[in-house]
Parts: structure tokens; C-alpha cells; sequence
């Protein structure tokens, strides 16, 4: 119930999100699977994803408030409020900042520009020019879905590649080792005998 706002206001359950409360002959299921319940939750989902939004203590009832931890504030919560933030210049700027060393970017000596380390390309220095080359840059999105596919669920980590501009290494959290971080070496070692011992 919490996950969905739903919670008990003197005895009835009330959902938050549609700002409704519900029947005595509708369950819990049944509302969040409601045309009105899914349409936000949808909608919310939109807005949110990727931007590092969080909705839990909103949910959960404990505020009226969604918390945004790029620009450590407090949005009040609705649809239009939240599309106005995440669509502010300030926003963009600083989801561009925060997405950089997740995505293997860094300043160089000139100011104009930026070095992404995984497609070996400059970029320029501009909030747009660091969103479109994460999000549209096929080179860029194809190394990351290689590399995410082969460490799934494997215990190896790019975490210090991608934030460290000098890192060649992914690591292996299950054999203790450093893997060079390009999909042939990681692949040859998730498939590894040495690995996969390392599950059994």
C-alpha cells in the first residue's frame, strides 16, 4: 500500500496520487490497477525516470513532497510542478554534472570542452551536448549495453573505470582480480572456469 500512497486516514483508505478515497467495495488491487491510479503512476514514471527523483516519503505520507538529490530540494508534488523542474535549466545543468563521471566524462585543459573516455571523442562543454551525447550517441550507448549485459549479475564492477579519467580496470568483486575493461577481456573472464567456480 505504501509503495502506491495508499494508507488509512481515520479507517478509510485514502490514495494519495488520485487524491481519492477508496469505496468500501474496492480493494487495494483493484484501484491501483484502475485506469486513474495507472495513469499517474505512468505518467510519473515518465517524469521522473533518470532524474533522480525519489517518491518514497511522499508515498509513504510522511510529506507532501518529492525530493530531488541533484539539486538537494524539495518539490511539491504534482505532475506539472515536477515536469517544471526537471525541465529548469538548473536541473539540466546538474543532471548533466551528475551523469558525467557515471558515463566516463571528463574536463580537459580547455574549458570548451569535455573528453568521453569511452568513445574517445570530444565533446562540447554545453549542458545539451552532454545529455544528447549520453542519451543519442549510438557508439556510446552500445559500449554501455555490451558491458551492462556481460556484468549483469556477474559481481563486476565499472564503477572506478567510468569516474577515474587514468582507470583501464573493471573489477571482479566475486575473483578479487582486475579485468582491462573492454567486452572481449570482460567476457573471456565472466566465462571464465575461475569465475564461474566462484557461483557454485
Amino acid at each position: 500500500m505504501t509503495e502506491n500512497g495508499i494508507s488509512f486516514d481515520t479507517d478509510i483508505l485514502y490514495c494519495k496520487p488520485c487524491k481519492a478515497f477508496l469505496p468500501d467495495h474496492e480493494s487495494v488491487t483493484k484501484h491501483i490497477e484502475g485506469d486513474s491510479h495507472a495513469n499517474w503512476v505512468a505518467a510519473m514514471d515518465d517524469l521522473i525516470d533518470g532524474e533522480f527523483i525519489r517518491l518514497n516519503a511522499y508515498l509513504s505520507s510522511e510529506t507532501e513532497n518529492v525530493f530531488c538529490e541533484v539539486c538537494q530540494c524539495n518539490i511539491h508534488c504534482t505532475l506539472q510542478n515536477i515536469e517544471e523542474h526537471v525541465n529548469g535549466l538548473s536541473h539540466r545543468g546538474n543532471i548533466a554534472e551528475r551523469l558525467k563521471p557515471l558515463n566516463g566524462i571528463f574536463k580537459v585543459e580547455n574549458d570548451d570542452e569535455l573528453w568521453c573516455k569511452v568513445c574517445d571523442v570530444y565533446i562540447d562543454n554545453t549542458v545539451p551536448n552532454v545529455l544528447e551525447h549520453i542519451d543519442e550517441d549510438d557508439h556510446h550507448m552500445e559500449w554501455f549495453m555490451e558491458i551492462e549485459d556481460l556484468i549483469e549479475e556477474q559481481d563486476v564492477s565499472i564503477v572506478n573505470y567510468l569516474a577515474n579519467e587514468f582507470e583501464k580496470f573493471a573489477y571482479c568483486n566475486k575473483c578479487n582480480v582486475e579485468i582491462i575493461c573492454n567486452a572481449q577481456s570482460i567476457e573471456q573472464h565472466v566465462n571464465s572456469e575461475s569465475h564461474l567456480n566462484q557461483f557454485s
